[in-house]
C-alpha cells in the first residue's frame, strides 16, 4: 500500500519522502539501517516536515543499538524527546517515540521503557485506534517482562494478542516475548503452540529479525530441554542460515547457550563445555548484556556447569542469578510504581473528560459545581452568570444541526475568551443554549459583568464562513447573598434567567420574589430530601396491555408523597419545581431503586416484566447517571433489561446532542428506552431517527380527543403509523374509556395505557393483581 501511495505522490516531495520512509521502517533495523533514515531525515528538515525528521532522526538512533556507543545513542534521542512531545499531532508524537524503546530497552533503562511505554498507550487513546492500543498493551506488556514481573506482562501481552488487533512483525514481538515468559516459567504446554504456529516461517523478511532469531533460539532451547535433540537440531539450522549481523548482544549469548543445552541432551559433554565457556564469554565482552539478558540465562548457565562438574562455577553463577533478582525486584517496584502512577494520572484525565461538554470543550454542570464549591471553600463568593441564546432553535432550523453546533462552539469560545480577563473564571455548558460564566475574585463585580454581557456579542459571530447576529438573556446570582453552594447559586441564576425571559429582559438579577411558588410549594420543597430519607414517598404501578389480546405487557411506575402534615402531595405539586431548581435528582434515584426491587422480587416470583421509570434531562445530562444506574442494578439486584427508562419528548429536544449520546450510552449498559410526550415536544425527525428507543409512548391529548375532532384523529393515527415505519412500538396514553381503547386497537396502535385498563397500584397489591388474572378495569 505504502508503494502505491508512493506512485501517487508524484510531485508531492514532501509525500513522497514520507513514503519512503515508512517503505523502509517496513524492513528490519540493523548496523547498517541508520545512514538512510539520517538522509531522510536532513530532506525532511530541508523541506520544511519538521514532525517527519524527527520521526526519521528517532528510528536512525534506535538502529544505533546494535552499535557499540549505546549511551550517546540514548542521550541524543533524550535531546530530542522535548521536541517530540512539542509536536501537536498525536499520531506523528506516536511515531517518534516508538524507536525509543529499543534505545531504552538495550540501554536496561526499565523506567525510561515504562515511561515512554505509558506516554504510547495515552497516545494511541487519544488517537483512538485499535492497532494501536493493542501495540501499545504490548509495549506495557515488555516492560513489564524486562522488570521480572512476568505475571502483570502476561497479562498484557494475552489482553494485545487476543484482540486481533495487532498485525505483522509487531505481532510476532509480542508472541516471541509471551514464548518467552512461558520458557522461564517452563510452561512448555503453552508455549508449544507458539511454536508450532511460527517456526520456520516462509516469508521470514515481513518479521522483525532479532526477534526472529531470538524466537527459534527459544525453540532450540524448549527442545533441549526436552531431550528432542533433533527437533531442537532443526532450529539451530535455521539459525545457522540466517545472517548474524542481525542478531543482538542478548540474542548471540543465549544462542551460544541454547548451543551447549543441544550438545548436553545429546551427550556431547566436551563440546557443551566449550558452548558454555562461549556464552559466558560472550558476556564479558558485550557487557550490557548483563543488564538486558533475563535471569533464566543466569540459571540455566548454572545447571549446565553443575552437569558438567564444574560446581565453583555453577555456585558464582547461581550467586549472580541471585544478584541479579534482587536488582530485578527493585526495577519491578520502580516499574510498577510509574504504572500506577500512569493509572491515577489516567483516572484523573477520565474525571476531568466526564466533567467537560463534549460539543464546546467547556465544563459541565459538575465541574462547575465542583470548582464553584471549592472557591466556596476558600472563603470566596462565586458570582454564578447564565445565559440562553436567543432564537437559537430559529438558527438550527433555518441553518442546519452542523452550523448550529458550530454556533455554540463558537459562544463558547467568546466565553473562554472572556475568563481571561478575570483572575478566577470558569466557562461552562449546561445544556442545549445555556451557558453559564463562574466569577470569584475582586474583579467580578455586579456593574462590570453587566458590561461584559452587553460587549460579548456586540459583534457577529463568524460561522462557516458566515456571519451570525446572536443575542443572549442572562440571569445572575451571587454569595452568599443568594446561597452558599455552587447547587444553589446555579439553581438561582436559572430562575432569575427564567424568570427574566419571560419579560424579555436581558439581565435579570436573581431575587426571592421571582420565584414564582406560593409558600406551599417552597416549604414542600424544603422538605422533599427528608422525605426520601424518611420513606414518605409511596412507589404506585400502572400496568400497559397489548392491544391484541389485552394482556400486560409491561408497567410504568409513579410517585406520591404521602406528606405527614399535608396528606397526599400529587407530583404535578412538587415535581416540575424539583426539576426547575436541580432537586430532582434525588427523587429520580428513590423511583429507580424501588422499581428495581419490585422488578426483581417479580423475576423471583416467575414474572418477568419491565417497568418504566420517568426521568429527566437533569438526570440524563449529569456524567454520573450510568455509574448510578450500575450501582443501583448491583444493590437490588436487578437486571438492565427489566427497566425501561422514559424521557419525555420535549427534554430530548432541549440538549439534543448531549442527550442522545448519554441515552445510547446508558442503552449500551442493557437499558431500553421510550419516547414519553410524544407529540407535544416539536421534535424533528431526524432527531427520532437517531434516538436510540424502542418505544413511543403517544401523549392523552391525541388520545383523549380523537373520538371526536378529524384533526385529533388524523395526528393519532399519523403518530401510530410514524412509529411503526421506524420500528418502535406504540402506546397510547390516557385510555379511559371503551372507545378510546377500541379506536386505538383499530388504527394499530401496539399497547394502550389508562384507567379503562388498571388505574394504578400501590407496588405491594400488583404481584396479587396479577395471580388474580389481571383483568380490565373498564373504565
Amino acid at each position: 500500500m505504502a508503494e502505491q501511495h508512493l506512485a501517487q505522490a508524484a510531485g508531492d516531495e514532501r509525500l513522497i519522502l514520507r513514503m519512503q520512509l515508512v517503505l523502509l521502517r517496513l524492513g528490519s533495523l540493523n548496523p547498517g539501517a541508520s545512514q538512510p533514515y539520517r538522509e531522510l531525515a536532513a530532506r525532511m528538515l530541508a523541506l520544511g516536515d519538521r514532525p517527519g525528521s524527527l520521526i526519521a532522526r528517532s528510528i536512525a538512533l534506535a538502529a544505533e543499538t546494535f552499535g557499540d556507543d549505546m549511551a550517546a545513542a540514548l542521550a541524543a534521542y533524550e535531546q530530542l524527546s522535548d521536541e517530540i512531545l512539542a509536536l501537536q499531532d498525536p499520531l506523528e508524537q506516536h511515531a517518534a517515540m516508538g524507536p525509543s524503546l529499543l534505545l531504552y530497552q538495550a540501554a536496561g533503562n526499565l523506567v525510561g521503557y515504562m515511561q515512554q511505554a505509558c506516554r504510547m498507550l495515552q497516545l494511541s487513546q487519544e488517537i483512538d485506534h485499535s492497532g494501536m492500543r493493542a501495540a501499545a498493551l504490548n509495549n506495557l506488556g515488555i516492560a513489564f517482562f524486562l522488570a521480572g514481573d512476568e505475571l502483570q506482562a502476561a497479562l498484557h501481552l494475552e489482553q494485545a494478542l487476543a484482540s486481533n488487533d495487532l498485525g505483522g512483525w509487531v505481532r510476532f514481538n509480542a508472541v516471541t516475548t509471551l514464548a518467552d515468559i512461558y520458557v522461564s516459567a517452563g510452561d512448555y504446554e503453552k508455549v508449544m503452540p507458539l511454536l508450532r504456529k511460527w517456526s520456520f516461517p516462509e516469508k521470514s523478511t515481513e518479521l522483525d529479525g532479532p526477534n526472529l532469531d531470538y524466537f527459534h533460539v527459544l525453540g532450540a532451547e524448549v527442545f533441549a530441554c526436552l531431550g528432542q535433540v533433533d527437533e531442537a537440531r532443526a532450529y539451530l539450522a535455521f539459525l545457522a542460515a540466517r545472517p548474524e549481523a542481525q542478531r543482538s548482544h542478548d540474542v548471540l549469548c543465549f544462542l551460544a547457550m541454547a548451543q551447549a543445552m543441544v550438545h548436553q541432551a545429546a551427550g556431547r559433554g566436551a563440546e557443551a563445555v566449550a558452548a558454555t565457556d562461549e556464552a559466558l564469554t560472550l558476556v564479558q565482552t558485550m557487557p550490557r548484556s548483563e543488564l538486558t539478558l533475563v535471569s533464566r540465562f543466569w540459571s540455566r548457565a548454572a545447571e549446565l556447569s553443575s552437569a558438567q562438574g564444574n560446581w565453583e562455577q555453577a555456585y558464582r553463577l547461581m550467586q549472580r542469578h541471585r544478584l541479579l533478582d534482587q536488582a530485578k525486584k527493585r526495577d519491578m517496584a520502580a516499574v510498577r510504581k510509574v504504572a500506577a502512577q500512569f493509572q491515577t494520572d489516567a483516572s484523573t484525565r477520565a474525571i476531568e473528560a466526564a466533567q467537560r461538554d463534549r460539543l464546546t470543550g467547556l465544563g459541565n454542570r459538575e465541574r462547575l459545581i465542583a470548582v464553584g464549591d471549592s472557591w466556596i471553600a476558600r472563603g470566596l463568593a462565586p458570582k454564578v452568570a447564565m445565559l440562553n441564546v436567543q432564537r437559537f432553535n430559529a438558527i438550527n432550523q433555518a441553518l442546519g444541526q452542523d452550523i448550529g453546533d458550530a454556533v455554540l462552539q463558537a459562544v463558547g469560545e467568546r466565553l473562554s475568551q472572556a475568563c481571561i480577563r478575570f483572575d478566577l473564571a470558569l466557562a461552562g455548558r449546561v445544556y442545549a443554549d445555556q451557558f453559564v460564566l463562574v466569577l470569584a475574585g475582586e474583579a467580578a463585580d455586579v456593574a462590570g459583568l453587566q458590561a461584559l454581557a452587553s460587549d460579548l456579542f456586540a459583534t457577529p459571530l463568524q460561522v462557516a464562513g458566515q456571519w451570525v447576529d446572536i443575542s443572549a438573556a442572562w440571569g445572575l446570582s451571587y454569595g452568599p447573598v443568594h446561597g452558599n453552594s455552587m447547587h444553589r447559586l446555579m439553581s438561582n441564576a436559572e430562575i432569575a434567567l427564567h424568570e427574566g425571559r419571560r419579560s424579555d429582559a436581558l439581565w435579570t438579577v436573581y431575587e426571592p420574589s421571582l420565584v414564582r411558588a406560593d409558600p406551599l410549594q417552597l416549604s414542600l420543597i424544603s422538605e422533599l430530601k427528608r422525605a426520601a430519607q424518611d420513606d414518605e414517598f409511596t412507589l404506585l404501578v400502572q400496568p400497559k396491555f397489548r392491544l391484541a389480546d389485552n394482556a400486560v405487557t409491561s408497567f410504568e411506575s409513579l410517585i406520591r408523597w404521602n406528606h405527614p402534615s399535608r396528606g397526599l402531595v400529587p407530583p404535578v405539586d412538587f415535581i416540575p419545581f424539583a426539576e426547575s431548581t436541580g432537586n430532582i435528582r434525588g427523587i429520580t434515584e428513590w423511583v429507580l431503586r424501588r422499581a428495581m426491587q419490585l422488578s426483581a422480587q417479580l423475576r423471583r416470583a416467575g414474572v418477568v416484566s419491565q417497568i418504566a421509570v420517568n426521568v429527566s434531562v437533569h438526570d440524563v445530562g449529569s456524567a454520573a447517571f450510568p455509574g448510578l444506574l450500575a450501582e443501583l442494578l448491583t444493590a437490588t439486584g436487578a437486571r438492565a433489561e427489566d427497566i425501561r427508562l422514559e424521557l419525555t419528548e420535549g427534554a430530548v429536544m432541549k440538549d439534543p446532542a448531549t442527550v442522545i449520546d448519554r441515552m445510547r450510552e446508558i442503552n449500551a449498559q442493557g437499558f431500553e428506552w421510550s419516547v414519553d410526550d410524544f407529540g407535544t415536544g416539536q421534535s424533528s425527525l431526524a432527531y427520532l431517527h437517531m434516538l436510540p428507543v424502542s418505544e413511543l409512548k403517544i401523549d392523552r391529548s391525541f388520545v383523549r380527543g380523537a373520538a371526536n375532532s378529524s384533526t385529533a384523529l388524523t395526528l393519532l393515527k399519523a403518530a401510530i403509523d410514524l412509529g411503526r415505519n421506524l420500528g418502535l412500538s406504540t402506546v397510547g396514553e390516557g385510555a379511559e374509556t371503551e372507545e378510546e381503547w377500541a379506536l386505538l386497537r383499530q388504527l394499530g396502535c401496539g399497547m394502550a395505557q389508562g384507567w379503562y385498563g388498571a388505574r394504578p397500584m400501590p407496588e405491594q397489591a400488583l404481584l396479587a393483581w396479577l395471580q388474580g388474572g389481571a383483568q380490565l378495569a373498564g373504565g
